[in-house]
């Protein structure tokens, strides 16, 4: 059924919000290796001994009997619209609610799953979810569940897990797939736009068959453009990263591969895309930003290729940076310690999105992905990756880390860091932002 998106309390929260990022805190690009630091235990603060921010451990998983409790991924908002209530995800795939003003878990949603989960963009208390081939909307109050519409047509019809509603939580793009069982293939058939105001698909393009990669689609956050991942290098139609507009009338393409990536607004407020990129010819890795409108391309950094990274552009009411996790290769691991430590390296920090190579950097993780001397990783540890989310206003940030113990998934846990510190108004005053009542 048709479902207003209307103007409530987090809309006024947005009005209201405003403010930059100071320029405070590590903005050099100099290498900041992490001094030995004791694992702090569960509802502790401590504060990062090279960036000084307060950063603070959410959950004890082991203690909890839980299987690593982490952010979802960091393309996916955890705080809901007025950040009161906020979601963690244990590794076995159980959806978690928590306060958080003291960050106490409330409950275990349980009827929520699948690859998308997002909150509802005015109103606190609602959860939009889709596990399968049907979008619902669940009140995480009351639990009560309202099923907004079923894609029959489909076995699978979502974004593929890195995918977003529009930032007023009108328009929805995903890719319909159908599932055969006795072959096990799956063939993505149509890319569609849902318009939630209206309860209906208002757009549809038929894919090509057969269709060899297929990553992620996902609308842009104001709603003008849908993107497609379909992944590869692939220069012709179908292949790399494709833009749309709302019609899906084909705008431009370019051959990016699987880099990572998230779709945000640059300081002007054009929408955007930052994704990662590996250039052979310097053996360099870098943060290229894309504005969707012309595809135009900015470069906003580059590291060493031995430091992989996730993107977060999720500070949607505070734009203009990317916030960047990164992690040590297994190529880094297995020099144990006989290279130099690199500039970025197991970090959390901002890129400014205007090409001005300016970063804001926040704290170490102390997470590790790879154990060492290993030839296949175990591919359980890839939840050891940070994935750090930003929350809406660009003031806390969420990541995972097993503070360097490869041993168990249950090693695995949550933390926060504080930005407040380095968010002001531009009068340079304290953003005395209004609190939910």
């Amino acid at each position: 059924m048709p479902h207003k998106v209307g103007l409530g309390l987090c809309a006024l929260l947005f009005l209201a919000s405003g403010g930059e990022l100071a320029a405070q805190g590590i903005t050099h690009h100099l290498p900041l290796p992490p001094p030995a630091l004791t694992q702090p235990p569960q509802g502790t603060a401590y504060h990062d001994p090279v960036f000084g921010l307060p950063i603070r451990r959410l959950t004890d998983s082991r203690q909890s009997g839980q299987s690593g409790v982490v952010p979802d991924y960091s393309k996916r908002q955890l705080w809901n619209c007025d950040e009161s209530l906020l979601l963690l995800r244990t590794i076995g795939g159980d959806t978690l609610l928590y306060d958080a003003k003291d960050y106490h878990l409330i409950k275990s949603l349980d009827a929520v799953g699948g690859e998308d989960v997002f909150w509802h963009p005015t109103q606190p208390l609602l959860l939009y979810f889709n596990t399968g081939n049907s979008l619902d909307l669940i009140n995480v109050q009351t639990m009560q569940v309202t099923r907004i519409t079923t894609f029959s047509e489909y076995s699978f019809a979502n974004t593929r897990g890195e995918g977003n509603l529009s930032q007023d939580g009108r328009f929805y793009a995903l890719v319909g797939q159908l599932y055969d069982v006795p072959t096990g293939e799956m063939t993505f058939k149509d890319l569609l736009l849902f318009d939630i105001e209206q309860g209906a698909v208002v757009g549809r393009l038929p894919l090509p068959a057969p269709l060899e990669d297929f990553d992620w689609v996902s609308i842009s956050p104001k709603g003008n453009f849908i993107v497609v991942d379909y992944g590869g290098y692939k220069t012709g139609r179908y292949g790399g990263l494709e833009v749309y507009d709302r019609s899906f009338n084909f705008l431009w393409q370019k051959p990016v591969g699987y880099g990572h990536s998230d779709l945000g607004l640059d300081p002007n407020g054009d929408e955007i895309l930052v994704i990662g990129l590996y250039d052979a010819d310097t053996n360099e890795s870098i943060l290229m930003k894309y504005r969707l409108a012309d595809g135009t391309q900015t470069e906003l950094l580059r590291h060493s290729p031995m430091v992989d990274h996730h993107i977060s552009c999720r500070n949607l009411l505070r734009p203009g940076w990317a916030f960047i996790s990164t992690y040590a290769t297994a190529e880094r691991v297995d020099q144990g310690g006989a290279s130099p430590w690199l500039p970025f390296e197991d970090e959390i920090f901002a890129v400014k999105l205007d090409g001005s190579r300016d970063v804001l950097r926040y704290a170490h993780h102390r997470s590790r992905r790879y154990p060492p001397h290993v030839e296949e990783p175990d591919p359980g540890l890839y939840f050891a990756e940070p994935h750090a989310t930003v929350s809406p206003r660009g003031d806390k940030i969420i990541y995972g880390s097993n503070w360097g113990d490869t041993s168990a998934l249950d090693r695995i846990d949550a933390y926060l860091v504080d930005l407040n510190p380095a968010v002001r108004q531009p009068n340079g005053r304290r953003d005395r932002r209004p609190r939910p009542r």
